[in-house]
């Protein structure tokens, strides 16, 4: 644990507390922290102080009495001069933080100010000029003092976590900046890198609690993204994440992990629900405990916890696309299309090639009968995907004319394109119930990530009454 007694002023540091700074209603307990700049000179050392930035972010998320803007929003402005009173209104907060880290040999320089973001007036402000092996201390220092300067409610027991040393092995530590680096970046070759350096912080320090659940975070993500399917990568990550949790009891991404686990892999939600709410309470701001809790609750057709828990996601991470697009696909589902299209293209505005909002988008034009929109958006996506559009064409087709059902059918049942998952729902919105049931079966097989999925997409609405269907959603653990 980190004495912070040991720190107080630091003699060759600067430290303003405006006097004021603490005369603050709610609205100013919100906090961005901007993407710190990399002093060293080396391009390299990116890595590093984006690392940095992530980090404090971490330590501020555990502060229940605080709203933090997670770390994929931020880094939109990565390399960007912004007036930050702009900045402030678009992340929707009082204060911005923002800092410098200049990496050298076996010492680290790191500044930081917190500034109001409608007066910029500064608020607090110190430089730190230490060991590298001081970068813990001065990261809890420095989350410390932002709950000290906006008179934020600090428990015990957030302290305690705020001031945890995550390993004692700093050449472990860069392995694992390096591999949240790759995590971020969110393709399979990217996730292999990731694997690669986080087990090779494991090997440097095999109690390291956090490289472990960051690896587990990285298995869990792979069979949506063409990697190994659910029963092969299954083993690997619970075994990352229930080490993750005996090493470190009160870690929230073990638990963020191991809710995800039970949730997708092993269909076990009640037990999932269980540890996404205590990675929340462990980690209030953790905005990805909160997007992949919404998921469940979407899943399970708990359609206005859903609702607040996207809500949540896209208020702690507005510039992100999966929390813009989860609530999205609540609005969908639930029919208000005419709220769902402008979330979804809010977020196609920040990821114009994000594939599964195109997809999407494309959706719910085809539930507003707008075939004629819909189109170029399938056209898009099959261009991104370098897929066959023809699957696309020929659904759009038998939708708008009935007589085109058998072709489609062929060509839907002869193209992978769609995935089982997807192909089936397609075969079920044209009231091809048994050709869908048979590519459900073979989704059911093996294991397909977004099966679930089949008990709240309105395509499988017309086969909601099938005692097939409904021994399907009985054999995922779905209440009848």
């Amino acid at each position: 644990m980190v004495v912070l007694a040991v720190w107080g002023i630091v003699a060759t540091g600067w430290l303003v507390l405006h006097e004021g700074a603490g005369e603050t209603d709610g609205e100013r307990k919100s906090v961005a922290v901007l993407p710190f700049v990399n002093l060293s000179g080396d391009p390299d050392n990116e890595y590093f102080s984006d690392g940095v930035t992530g980090d404090i972010i971490n330590h501020l998320s555990k502060i229940a009495d605080l709203k933090v803007i997670s770390r994929t929003s931020v880094m939109q402005y990565k390399g960007t001069r912004r007036n930050l009173r702009e900045i402030g209104q678009e992340l929707g907060v009082a204060t911005v933080l923002e800092g410098e880290v200049q990496r050298i040999g076996d010492r680290v320089r790191i500044n930081a100010q917190l500034i109001d973001a409608e007066t910029d007036e500064h608020l607090w402000a110190e430089q730190y000029n230490r060991e590298l092996t001081d970068v813990f201390a001065i990261q809890s220092d420095v989350a410390q003092h932002i709950a000290l300067a906006l008179r934020t409610t600090l428990t015990r027991a957030e302290k305690g976590r705020i001031e945890e040393r995550p390993t004692e092995n700093l050449e472990a530590y860069d392995y694992y900046l390096r591999g949240r680096h790759f995590w971020h970046q969110r393709s399979l070759a990217a996730f292999d890198s990731a694997i690669s350096y986080f087990n090779q912080a494991i090997f440097l320090d095999p109690d390291y609690a956090g490289a472990r659940a960051a690896l587990a975070e990285t298995y869990v993500l792979l069979p949506q993204y063409g990697g190994p399917s659910i029963p092969e990568i299954l083993p690997f990550a619970k075994a990352a994440t229930e080490r993750a949790r005996a090493l470190e009891p009160d870690l929230a991404e073990a638990f963020t992990a191991s809710a995800y686990i039970k949730d997708y892999f092993e269909w076990d939600r009640e037990n999932a629900e269980r540890d996404y709410l205590r990675a929340i309470e462990l980690s209030p701001d953790y905005a990805t405990a909160h997007q992949w809790y919404a998921e469940l609750l979407t899943v399970a057709r708990r359609w206005d916890e859903a609702l607040r828990e996207a809500r949540t996601a896209v208020e702690l991470d507005p510039l992100s696309p999966a929390p813009n697009l989860i609530l999205g696909v609540v609005l969908e589902f639930t029919g208000r299309l005419d709220d769902a299209i402008p979330a979804i293209e809010r977020t196609l505005e920040v990821y114009p090639d994000f594939d599964w909002a195109i997809c999407l988008l494309a959706y719910a034009h085809v539930l507003k009968g707008d075939y004629a929109a819909a189109a170029p958006l399938y056209d898009r996506l099959a261009q991104l995907t370098e897929s066959d559009p023809e699957p696309y064409r020929a659904y759009l087709a038998a939708l708008s004319d009935p007589a085109e059902i058998p072709e489609a059918v062929r060509v839907l049942e002869d193209s992978n394109v769609l995935g089982l998952g997807g192909r089936g729902a397609y075969l079920a919105h044209l009231g091809q119930i048994d050709e869908a049931l048979v590519a459900l079966e073979e989704a059911y097989e093996t294991r397909d990530p977004l099966l679930p999925w089949v008990n709240c997409e309105p395509g499988y609405e017309r086969l909601r009454s099938d005692p097939r269907f409904q021994d399907l959603l009985r054999r995922m653990n779905f209440p009848n």
